[in-house]
Protein backbone atom coordinates (compact mmCIF):
# COMPACT_ATOMS: atom_id res chain seq x y z
CA UNK A 1 0.00 0.00 0.00
CA UNK A 2 1.27 3.44 -1.02
CA UNK A 3 2.14 5.72 1.55
CA UNK A 4 0.70 9.19 1.78
CA UNK A 5 2.15 11.21 4.59
CA UNK A 6 -0.43 14.29 3.88
CA UNK A 7 -3.41 11.57 4.77
CA UNK A 8 -1.62 10.80 8.27
CA UNK A 9 -0.62 14.59 9.27
CA UNK A 10 -2.02 17.99 8.85
CA UNK A 11 0.11 20.14 6.82
CA UNK A 12 1.65 22.46 9.17
CA UNK A 13 2.31 25.94 7.50
CA UNK A 14 4.76 29.17 9.13
CA UNK A 15 4.20 32.35 7.52
CA UNK A 16 6.96 35.19 7.33
CA UNK A 17 5.22 37.85 6.19
CA UNK A 18 4.76 41.83 7.43
CA UNK A 19 1.51 42.93 5.83
CA UNK A 20 -1.55 41.79 8.42
CA UNK A 21 -3.86 41.91 4.57
CA UNK A 22 -1.67 39.14 3.73
CA UNK A 23 -2.26 37.05 7.18
CA UNK A 24 -5.33 37.25 7.01
CA UNK A 25 -5.78 36.18 3.17
CA UNK A 26 -3.60 32.97 4.08
CA UNK A 27 -5.67 32.17 7.45
CA UNK A 28 -8.55 32.71 4.64
CA UNK A 29 -6.92 30.38 2.38
CA UNK A 30 -6.58 27.56 4.81
CA UNK A 31 -10.31 27.30 4.77
CA UNK A 32 -10.08 25.07 1.73
CA UNK A 33 -8.04 22.94 3.78
CA UNK A 34 -9.76 22.43 7.30
CA UNK A 35 -6.68 19.66 7.94
CA UNK A 36 -4.15 22.46 7.54
CA UNK A 37 -3.18 24.19 10.57
CA UNK A 38 -0.66 27.83 10.57
CA UNK A 39 1.58 27.11 13.44
CA UNK A 40 3.39 30.39 13.70
CA UNK A 41 3.85 33.60 11.57
CA UNK A 42 6.61 36.27 12.28
CA UNK A 43 6.26 39.61 10.89
CA UNK A 44 9.94 40.95 11.41
CA UNK A 45 13.10 39.32 10.26
CA UNK A 46 14.31 39.46 13.84
CA UNK A 47 11.51 37.19 15.44
CA UNK A 48 11.77 35.22 11.99
CA UNK A 49 15.79 34.15 13.08
CA UNK A 50 14.40 32.78 16.29
CA UNK A 51 11.13 31.15 16.41
CA UNK A 52 10.65 29.93 12.64
CA UNK A 53 13.54 26.97 12.93
CA UNK A 54 12.41 26.05 16.48
CA UNK A 55 8.75 25.37 14.95
CA UNK A 56 6.78 22.40 13.77
CA UNK A 57 6.14 24.06 10.02
CA UNK A 58 6.33 21.73 7.29
CA UNK A 59 6.24 24.77 4.88
CA UNK A 60 7.62 27.86 5.57
CA UNK A 61 5.60 30.98 3.50
CA UNK A 62 8.59 33.51 2.87
CA UNK A 63 8.37 36.81 2.17
CA UNK A 64 11.37 38.46 0.60
CA UNK A 65 10.13 42.46 1.32
CA UNK A 66 11.02 42.19 5.12
CA UNK A 67 11.00 45.58 7.41
CA UNK A 68 14.42 44.84 8.78
CA UNK A 69 16.06 42.07 6.72
CA UNK A 70 15.87 40.06 3.12
CA UNK A 71 13.85 36.97 2.75
CA UNK A 72 16.74 35.62 0.99
CA UNK A 73 18.84 35.86 4.07
CA UNK A 74 15.92 33.78 5.83
CA UNK A 75 15.82 31.22 3.11
CA UNK A 76 20.03 30.63 3.41
CA UNK A 77 18.83 30.41 7.44
CA UNK A 78 15.85 27.67 7.06
CA UNK A 79 17.57 25.85 4.04
CA UNK A 80 20.45 24.96 6.68
CA UNK A 81 18.23 25.10 10.24
CA UNK A 82 15.07 23.29 9.08
CA UNK A 83 16.06 21.09 5.52
CA UNK A 84 13.50 19.16 6.24
CA UNK A 85 11.08 21.54 5.27
CA UNK A 86 9.90 23.09 2.17
CA UNK A 87 10.57 26.94 1.48
CA UNK A 88 7.88 28.61 -0.48
CA UNK A 89 8.44 32.44 -1.59
CA UNK A 90 4.85 34.39 -1.22
CA UNK A 91 5.69 37.74 -2.34
CA UNK A 92 5.33 40.90 -4.91
CA UNK A 93 8.72 40.73 -6.17
CA UNK A 94 8.42 39.59 -10.02
CA UNK A 95 11.86 40.32 -11.38
CA UNK A 96 13.64 37.83 -12.47
CA UNK A 97 16.97 38.34 -10.38
CA UNK A 98 15.01 38.05 -7.09
CA UNK A 99 13.44 34.51 -8.55
CA UNK A 100 17.19 33.51 -9.50
CA UNK A 101 18.57 34.86 -5.72
CA UNK A 102 15.57 33.18 -3.87
CA UNK A 103 15.85 29.55 -5.91
CA UNK A 104 20.09 30.04 -5.13
CA UNK A 105 19.06 30.73 -1.15
CA UNK A 106 17.18 27.46 -1.04
CA UNK A 107 13.56 28.24 -2.04
CA UNK A 108 11.59 24.98 -3.60
CA UNK A 109 8.57 27.46 -5.16
CA UNK A 110 8.11 31.17 -6.25
CA UNK A 111 4.52 32.64 -5.95
CA UNK A 112 3.42 36.02 -6.30
CA UNK A 113 0.93 37.60 -4.36
CA UNK A 114 -2.05 38.24 -5.87
CA UNK A 115 -3.28 34.52 -7.02
CA UNK A 116 -6.53 33.15 -5.40
CA UNK A 117 -6.82 31.71 -2.44
CA UNK A 118 -7.01 28.07 -4.94
CA UNK A 119 -3.83 28.93 -6.30
CA UNK A 120 -1.96 29.35 -3.07
CA UNK A 121 -3.42 26.11 -1.65
CA UNK A 122 -2.14 24.30 -5.28
CA UNK A 123 1.21 25.54 -4.85
CA UNK A 124 1.43 24.46 -1.27
CA UNK A 125 0.71 20.85 -1.95
CA UNK A 126 2.59 20.79 -5.19
CA UNK A 127 5.80 21.77 -3.20
CA UNK A 128 4.57 18.88 -0.56
CA UNK A 129 4.21 16.44 -3.34
CA UNK A 130 8.29 17.26 -4.27
CA UNK A 131 7.10 19.68 -7.04
CA UNK A 132 8.72 23.41 -7.50
CA UNK A 133 5.84 26.22 -7.97
CA UNK A 134 6.62 29.13 -9.91
CA UNK A 135 4.30 31.57 -11.13
CA UNK A 136 3.19 31.31 -14.85
CA UNK A 137 5.21 34.43 -16.01
CA UNK A 138 8.21 33.63 -13.42
CA UNK A 139 8.62 30.25 -15.08
CA UNK A 140 9.12 31.78 -18.57
CA UNK A 141 11.83 34.08 -17.49
CA UNK A 142 13.38 31.17 -15.79
CA UNK A 143 13.44 28.79 -18.88
CA UNK A 144 14.36 31.28 -21.24
CA UNK A 145 17.41 31.96 -18.64
CA UNK A 146 18.31 28.80 -18.94
CA UNK A 147 18.05 28.64 -23.00
CA UNK A 148 20.00 31.36 -23.04
CA UNK A 149 22.98 29.60 -21.29
CA UNK A 150 22.29 30.79 -17.54
CA UNK A 151 20.56 29.54 -14.78
CA UNK A 152 21.74 29.31 -11.17
CA UNK A 153 25.19 28.56 -10.30
CA UNK A 154 25.86 25.35 -8.94
CA UNK A 155 27.26 25.90 -5.69
CA UNK A 156 27.82 22.71 -4.52
CA UNK A 157 30.72 20.41 -4.32
CA UNK A 158 34.17 21.52 -5.72
CA UNK A 159 35.05 19.91 -9.11
CA UNK A 160 37.16 17.20 -7.83
CA UNK A 161 34.95 15.37 -5.17
CA UNK A 162 32.59 12.98 -6.56
CA UNK A 163 29.90 11.44 -3.78
CA UNK A 164 29.16 7.90 -3.96
CA UNK A 165 25.18 7.78 -4.34
CA UNK A 166 23.63 4.46 -3.88
CA UNK A 167 22.11 2.93 -7.11
CA UNK A 168 18.39 4.30 -5.49
CA UNK A 169 19.68 7.28 -5.33
CA UNK A 170 20.52 7.50 -8.92
CA UNK A 171 17.44 6.35 -9.58
CA UNK A 172 15.62 8.99 -7.72
CA UNK A 173 18.23 11.71 -9.68
CA UNK A 174 17.31 10.36 -12.83
CA UNK A 175 13.28 10.66 -12.49
CA UNK A 176 14.19 14.73 -10.29
CA UNK A 177 16.25 15.67 -13.65
CA UNK A 178 13.12 14.83 -15.72
CA UNK A 179 10.67 17.09 -14.13
CA UNK A 180 8.67 14.10 -12.09
CA UNK A 181 7.33 15.08 -8.52
CA UNK A 182 7.74 12.62 -5.87
CA UNK A 183 4.24 10.91 -6.08
CA UNK A 184 5.13 10.17 -9.67
CA UNK A 185 8.71 9.15 -8.47
CA UNK A 186 7.01 6.88 -6.03
CA UNK A 187 4.32 4.79 -8.46
CA UNK A 188 7.43 4.85 -11.03
CA UNK A 189 10.34 3.19 -8.71
CA UNK A 190 7.31 1.18 -6.47
CA UNK A 191 8.44 3.02 -3.10
CA UNK A 192 6.79 5.37 -0.99
CA UNK A 193 6.84 9.03 -1.42
CA UNK A 194 8.10 9.56 1.82
CA UNK A 195 10.88 7.39 0.98
CA UNK A 196 11.25 9.22 -1.96
CA UNK A 197 11.81 12.38 0.22
CA UNK A 198 14.38 10.52 2.39
CA UNK A 199 16.71 10.15 -0.78
CA UNK A 200 15.89 13.41 -2.35
CA UNK A 201 17.16 14.88 0.87
CA UNK A 202 20.13 12.59 1.05
CA UNK A 203 20.97 14.02 -2.59
CA UNK A 204 20.65 16.99 -1.47
CA UNK A 205 23.53 16.37 1.60
CA UNK A 206 25.37 14.23 -1.26
CA UNK A 207 25.96 17.42 -3.50
CA UNK A 208 25.99 20.10 -0.67
CA UNK A 209 22.90 22.00 -2.55
CA UNK A 210 19.21 22.89 -0.73
CA UNK A 211 16.85 23.05 -4.01
CA UNK A 212 15.85 20.79 -7.07
CA UNK A 213 17.22 23.05 -9.72
CA UNK A 214 20.81 22.56 -8.06
CA UNK A 215 20.40 18.99 -7.60
CA UNK A 216 20.03 18.55 -11.06
CA UNK A 217 22.54 21.41 -12.42
CA UNK A 218 25.45 19.57 -10.07
CA UNK A 219 24.54 16.59 -10.60
CA UNK A 220 24.62 16.85 -14.77
CA UNK A 221 28.12 19.07 -13.97
CA UNK A 222 29.41 15.71 -12.03
CA UNK A 223 28.74 13.35 -14.56
CA UNK A 224 26.33 11.98 -12.29
CA UNK A 225 22.82 11.57 -14.82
Amino acid sequence: MTENPRMAVPTRIYLIEDDRSILHFVESALRLRPDWRLVGHSDTFSHARVSAPLSTADVFLVDLGLPDGRGEDMLRQLAVTRPDAELLVFTVFGDESRLINALQSGATGYVLKGCSETELIEAIEQIQEGGAPISPLLARLLLKQFRAGGGTPSAGLPPTELPALSDRETDVLKLVAQGYVNKEIANRLGIGTATVSTHIKNLYRKLAVHTRVQVVRVAQERGLI
